[in-house]
């Protein structure tokens, strides 16, 4: 029995559901306040444009509801389909929650870097080596070599130089398992620093 669960709780399916379970679950924390950083964090700003597009798909999501609701005729399929319209909404309304929950983080003794409960690196302060403001215009989360690029629509404006690798994962889909990789340097969005330091520590 015990084999079986284990299989079970690696299947993709399970990963999946209890994913989308935990987002409803952010989303009660987001309606009361609640932000998971620690206590003595600095908190990264979310990439501009981020929550307007979610708040785009939440507004079509809702048009889109009450059009069906008017065209359909009054039967079975309308009321699955004005179900889904209204569980899109909740999903992805849900997602803003975890994200605006959980933003990446720069603390005393480590720099997070994540998108919801998506954790791309965690660098700990003792291997920044340097610390540029440096201009990109990535928008997507991807792993060249050895750079990390924490990219969104207001790409990056940070680089940071290790002094040894560290293990990152790309991105991913919320089911899957993180494929770690090493890495030397890594861009992320940290709001328009307009100061480049070359702090050793």
């Amino acid at each position: 029995m015990d084999k079986v669960l284990s299989l079970w709780k690696r299947h993709p399916g399970f990963r999946l559901a209890r994913y989308e379970l935990e987002l409803y679950l952010d989303l009660l924390r987001w309606i009361r306040g609640h932000r998971l950083v620690p206590e003595d964090a600095e908190v990264l700003p979310h990439p501009p444009g981020r929550l307007q597009m979610l708040v785009s798909v939440v507004s079509v999501l809702c048009i889109e509801m009450v059009v069906v609701h008017l065209l359909l005729p009054e039967s079975t399929v309308r009321l699955i389909a004005l179900l889904l319209s209204i569980w899109g909404v909740v999903y992805v309304a849900s997602l803003i929650g975890s994200e605006r929950i959980r933003p990446s983080y720069v603390a005393d003794d480590v720099t997070v870097l994540r998108r919801g409960k998506l954790v791309f690196a965690e660098i700990p302060s003792s291997l920044i080596k340097q610390k540029h403001h440096q201009r990109t215009f990535a928008s997507e989360v991807s792993i060249d070599g050895e750079t990390l690029t924490v990219g969104g629509a207001g790409g990056t404006d940070t680089l940071l130089d290790l002094s040894e690798a560290i293990d990152v994962a790309g991105d991913r889909y919320p089911w899957q398992r993180p494929r770690m990789q090493p890495v030397t340097q890594i861009r992320y969005y940290a709001g328009g620093a307009r100061e480049s330091s070359a702090s050793s520590r």
